[in-house]
Formats: structure tokens, C-alpha cells, sequence
């Protein structure tokens, strides 16, 4: 590469600044970070297991009852750190271990020692919020909107601040009235009412912003985080409404109202994990690994646009490219794209070398919250995408003229649909109503014979006049071609011939509407001439498709002769083969049959 031509990228509305190359192997960044998670494990590890070991050695609570707060934060404990691993720059896995910490801390009570237990006390509806936090971040660890911050920011202080009068006016509750200024009961109930009525209305807010991006949220997105928001819903109405409804008005036992909520709670970032398994993080642990990857072998653009999605962890991830002659962003296959893309929650960062436009990255801004992510890994790639932006360039410019040669043929086709349909869906069905109500007449107690004759011969002209309708329906759009394809829609031709015919049709894979209606007129012409005026007694008929194009061969035995100008129907052919950029050749020596070959390129 030249000196001056050096990489840049900027994102949509602003400027990055380059980035150093990717290291060999694992980044330090991830390695130290392994290392941080394995202390921090380890270190909350032993407390969990030491929280676990008093009450199993003896204590005032219920084993069970006394091991769902522990149970609850080794879930979270690993789920936190696998997430926080494979996703170093998401904050999801950082807020489950958050949680595991608040659940640690809030069983500090079982050591008996006073000043731990006041930790426990003040602490001990904190993974409240932690629920609410985890739930209105994901997927990017981000709380993105003014109105969830605010969430997020009141469920901390119902369950830090609003917690204070249920220990400080009351002894009871604090170890050894280490906490508590007086016993005071009519402010410690004013303050119980007050933090669950605020715990409540924080719940349902929060509920509904997650309803509110289920809502918006696309086909692709609802299938990957769907199932996360629905049971968000669920849980953070459900964690309040167990012991401030359900328990009293059902006498539910205390230790079956905690077992519920601590189950609520766990459950989260299990379902977080399983969103993140189906691509609901974005990832960015491995961008800084993707120049190696590249490196290894010479790939073909698609696989570039995987790799990139692979290592953002969004498997909506585009690559569009620049195209100087045509003056706007193309695909690979030199298909205009829009860019930025329009549609809700997506989000574009462009890329250039040495000054140059060469390409953008589209991405999903709900799963990767920082353009700085995307951006390095288009720094990575970007002489990878230069090098075929001038193929991506010619393949706009010949698909400009096939274009416009496909918007004909497909003018005529749809003309074709909707005659077919106006006369199937209206004459068509007017004449079998005909047909009944004429043999209604026939049917008519009392009708003398000659006016049953009549009525009988007047259905049987209709019947046919259906029939003829039919098979002009037929003629103009058959519907085997439209509701099975071509393959069928060959075959019933086939099957139909007064002569005997043979056909050989391979795999044509999937193929654009126009192409299959021109495969199909191009065999029924053949099939047709072969039959008025070829008077053959044998047709040979064969469909293969094979470097990306159709192969279409119509063979006879018949008295030859023909020729493209010889008939309205084959001229009529060539229009359309060529308006698919197609040949269209005829062997058909006198006496010695007629070979109709046709070849239609696949790629459009």
C-alpha cells in the first residue's frame, strides 16, 4: 500500500481515529480481564460456600429457606462472569455479578457478627433494582433512554433510602439496635407502605418500557430477545405483587413467598444467558482477533460479511459498497442499498482508505451500543473490502441494464397475473354460478321436459364455456407455474402432450420470478410448435442449470424448417430472452427435426 494511503474510518455523524493493528493471540486486555474474573470468582466463591456451610451446620431458618439467597448468587455469580468474558466491552455481565455481589452481601447476617449483619439489613432489597437494571440494559449492558435511567436510578433509592425507616425506627430490625435511632412504629409502617407502593409503581414502569421495545422490536430481534422481555414483564410485576398481594390475600407462608421471588430473581440471568447464546449480546472481544482470521486465507466477500457478524455477535450485520460510476452504495452483487438503512434501530459506519469512499457496515444499534466496536473492526477489514469494491462497481453498472430489461418483462408478467386473476376470480366464478342456477331450473318440481332439455343444454354450454375459460386462464398465467414453480409447472405441461415426451429436469435451485415465466413460455412455445407444425411423434425436453445460468433445450423429430422469424410465437421469445440478457438459438434443418436452445443467466 502506498504511504499516503492510509486507513480511515469515521462513523455516521463523526470521526474515529485509526486504531493500532490487531495483536497475535488472545488481546492482554482479555487476559488481564480473565484474570480479574478468576479472583473475583474465587473470592466470592469462598464467601457463598461459607454462607452455605453455617446454616447446613446448624441454624433458626429452614436449610432450604436459608440457601436460596446463596443458590441465587452462584447463578448469577457464573452466569455474570461467562458473559463478562465473551463480552468485555458489554456491561450486561458486570450488572450480574453486581447482583451476585448484593446477594452475598445480603446473607452476611448468617456469620453473627453485628456490623456484617447491619450490611444485610441495609442491603436487603437491593437486588430489586439489580433485576430492573439487568432487564432495562440488555442488550448492550447501556440503559439507553432518559426514561429508563431515571428506572433505574428510582429502584436503587426505593430499595437503598426508602429501606432506612424500616431499621431505623425499628430495634427489632437491627442488629442490636446498632442502626435503629427509636422505636418508632407509626413512621416505620409510613415508611413500609411508602417503599412498597414506590417499589410497585418503579415495577410497572419498567414493565412497560420492556412491553414498549417488544413492541418495536423486529421480526429477527423478537426471536432472539423476545423471550427475555416477556418474562422481564412477568418478573419484575410478580417479584412486588408475591408479597404485598398474593401472600396476604392466599395465607401464603413466608418461606414460600421468598422461595417464589429468589426464583422470579434467579431465573433472569438464566434467560439472559440463553438470549445470549441465540446472538442477543453484541460481541467485541474478538474484533481486535479479526485481522488474523482474515489473514489466514484468501475469502470470498460473503464470508467477510460472517466473520464480521460472528465478531460483532449481530447476525444482521451488511456490508455495502461504494460505487463511483453508479454514484451510490451496492451489494455484492451490485444491487443498490440504502445507506444508512432506514429501518428502526439500525445503525451505519462508513469506510474509507486514503480518502476514498469504499464501503459501510450496517449493525443493529440495540445489540451493539458503540459505533467504536463496529469501527475497529471496519479499520480491520477495510483493505479487504477495497480490493473487490471495483467487481461490486462493474456488477452495478451490467445490473443497471439487466434491470431495466427485468422491470419489462416483469410489467408483462404482472399483466398477465392480474388478466388471469379478473377473469378467474370474475368471469369465471360468474359462469359456474350460471351453471348452477341453470341446472337449479332443470331441477324445478313441476318443469315440463322440454324446459328441463333446455335448462340441462343451457348448464352443459355453460360447463363448456368454463372450460374454454379455463384453459385461457391457463394460457395467459398457468397456475402450476404460480403456485408450485417452474419444475411443476414443466411437468404438467409434459404430462398433457398428445406425444410422446420426454423430460430431464435437474436441481434449478431457487430462481427469480421473470426467469421461471420465461423458462416456462420458452418449453410451451417449443412444445406447441413442436405439435401444430412440426408434426413430430417424439420431443425430447431437458432443463439444467449449471454456472449460474439456465439451460433450456426443446428437441423434436419432426419436418424442421422452423425459423425465429417464421412466427409471431418465437419472435415474440427472442423479445423476452433478450430482455434477460439470454440467447436464443434455433437448429431446425428441413427433414431433420428442430432443436429450440435457450440460455437465461441466473443472477440478477
Amino acid at each position: 500500500m502506498p504511504p499516503g494511503d492510509v486507513p480511515h474510518l469515521h462513523a455516521v455523524g463523526g470521526m474515529l481515529n485509526p486504531m493500532p493493528g490487531p495483536p497475535a493471540g488472545r488481546p492482554p486486555i482479555v487476559r488481564a480481564l480473565g484474570t480479574s474474573l478468576a479472583l473475583l470468582g474465587l473470592s466470592l466463591g469462598l464467601l457463598i460456600a461459607i454462607e452455605i456451610a453455617v446454616p447446613v451446620q446448624g441454624g433458626s431458618d429452614p436449610l432450604w429457606v436459608a440457601l436460596l439467597a446463596p443458590s441465587s448468587a452462584v447463578v448469577f455469580l457464573i452466569t455474570g462472569a461467562v458473559a463478562w468474558w465473551r463480552r468485555p466491552s458489554n456491561r450486561t455481565g458486570a450488572i450480574m455479578l453486581w447482583g451476585a455481589v448484593l446477594l452475598v452481601f445480603s446473607g452476611l447476617d448468617v456469620f453473627g457478627v453485628g456490623w456484617l449483619a447491619s450490611v444485610s439489613v441495609v442491603l436487603a432489597t437491593m437486588t430489586l433494582p439489580v433485576l430492573v437494571h439487568l432487564l432495562l440494559a440488555f442488550p448492550s449492558g447501556r440503559v439507553r433512554s432518559r426514561t429508563a435511567r431515571w428506572t433505574v436510578l428510582a429502584g436503587y433509592a426505593v430499595s437503598l433510602v426508602l429501606q432506612v425507616p424500616l431499621y431505623l425506627f425499628d430495634p427489632r430490625a437491627s442488629p442490636g439496635g446498632m442502626l435503629a435511632i427509636g422505636d418508632a412504629p407509626v413512621l416505620r409502617t409510613i415508611g413500609s407502605w411508602l417503599q412498597r407502593g414506590c417499589g410497585m409503581a418503579v415495577m410497572v414502569v419498567a414493565a412497560g418500557i420492556l412491553a414498549h421495545r417488544f413492541r418495536r422490536s423486529g421480526r429477527r430481534e423478537r426471536r432472539v430477545i423476545g423471550p427475555l422481555y416477556l418474562y422481564g414483564i412477568a418478573a419484575v410485576l410478580a417479584v412486588p405483587v408475591i408479597p404485598s398481594v398474593i401472600r396476604p390475600l392466599t395465607g401464603m407462608p413466608a418461606e414460600m413467598s421468598y422461595l417464589l421471588q429468589i426464583g422470579l430473581l434467579t431465573a433472569v440471568p438464566v434467560t439472559v444467558g440463553c438470549a445470549m447464546l441465540l446472538g442477543g449480546f453484541a460481541r467485541t472481544s474478538e474484533v481486535q482477533e479479526l485481522g488474523a482470521w482474515l489473514g489466514s486465507a484468501d475469502r470470498e466477500r460473503v464470508s467477510l460479511q460472517h466473520a464480521l457478524a460472528d465478531s460483532l455477535g449481530d447476525p444482521s450485520v451488511r456490508l455495502a459498497f461504494w460505487a463511483d460510476e453508479v454514484g451510490r452504495y451496492v451489494d455484492r452483487q451490485g444491487r443498490p442499498v440504502l445507506v444508512p438503512d432506514p429501518a428502526p434501530g439500525r445503525a451505519t459506519v462508513d469506510i474509507g482508505i486514503g480518502g476514498r469512499r469504499v464501503a459501510a457496515i450496517g449493525y443493529d444499534a440495540g445489540l451493539i451500543d458503540d459505533p467504536g466496536v463496529v469501527a475497529s473492526a471496519g479499520r480491520v477489514v477495510a483493505l479487504a473490502l477495497d480490493r473487490e469494491r471495483l467487481t461490486a462497481e462493474l456488477r452495478a453498472s451490467r445490473n443497471e441494464v439487466r434491470l431495466s430489461r427485468m422491470r419489462i418483462v416483469q410489467a408483462g408478467d404482472q399483466e398477465r397475473r392480474r388478466i388471469a386473476q379478473n377473469l378467474h376470480d370474475g368471469l369465471q366464478a360468474e359462469l359456474v354460478l350460471l351453471g348452477v342456477q341453470a341446472q337449479g331450473l332443470a331441477d324445478i318440481p313441476g318443469a315440463t321436459t322440454e324446459v328441463a332439455a333446455a335448462a340441462t343444454d343451457l348448464r352443459l354450454r355453460i360447463d363448456r364455456a368454463a372450460r374454454d375459460l379455463r384453459q385461457l386462464v391457463h394460457a395467459v398465467m398457468p397456475p402450476p407455474l404460480v403456485e408450485r414453480g417452474l419444475t411443476s409447472a414443466v411437468e404438467d405441461l409434459v404430462d398433457r402432450m398428445p406425444v410422446p415426451t420426454r423430460l430431464d429436469i435437474g436441481d434449478l435451485g431457487v430462481l427469480p420470478g421473470q426467469l421461471q415465466s420465461t423458462a416456462y413460455f420458452v418449453v410451451a412455445e417449443g412444445l406447441a410448435n413442436a405439435v401444430k407444425h412440426a408434426r413430430a411423434t417424439k420431443i425430447s425436453v431437458r432443463l439444467a442449470r449449471a454456472h449460474q445460468r439456465l439451460s433450456i433445450q426443446v428437441a423434436d423429430d419432426g419436418v424442421g424448417g422452423a425459423s425465429i422469424g417464421g412466427g409471431r410465437g418465437l419472435g415474440g421469445l427472442t423479445d423476452r430472452v433478450d430482455a434477460l440478457a439470454g440467447r436464443l438459438t434455433i437448429d431446425s434443418p428441413d427433414g431433420r427435426g428442430t432443436q429450440l436452445l435457450v440460455e437465461l443467466p441466473c443472477e440478477f
